[in-house]
């Protein structure tokens, strides 16, 4: 069986910061970024943030954390595998 690996929800009281997004106050914001959002990502991010009911900032803090660890994976020579518990069926994930 394999290792699994889980980005846990943050805890602690939340406060607003300028964008009306709440952030544990135990955490430090670095820095802020403008970014260039495509439709299909859009609404791939409102449908992430209605399934997980984490605020947008969350969920792009996770994705990038989740990008970062299949990027250092990949190029250590792992594969990245979806398995469905129920039937075994494995599939190979490529980010191109």
């Amino acid at each position: 069986m394999g290792s699994r690996t889980q980005l846990q929800p943050r805890a602690g009281t939340e406060e607003p910061h300028g964008d009306g997004e709440m952030i544990d106050p135990g955490e430090h914001v670095i820095t802020r970024i403008t970014v260039g959002i495509i439709p299909k990502a859009w609404t791939d991010l409102q449908k992430l943030i209605a399934r997980t009911r984490f605020n947008r900032t969350d969920v792009v803090n996770r994705a990038i954390s989740i990008y970062a660890m299949v990027d250092e994976n990949t190029r250590n020579g792992n594969e990245l595998v979806f398995r469905d518990p129920k039937t075994g069926k494995e599939r190979i994930v490529e980010i191109v």
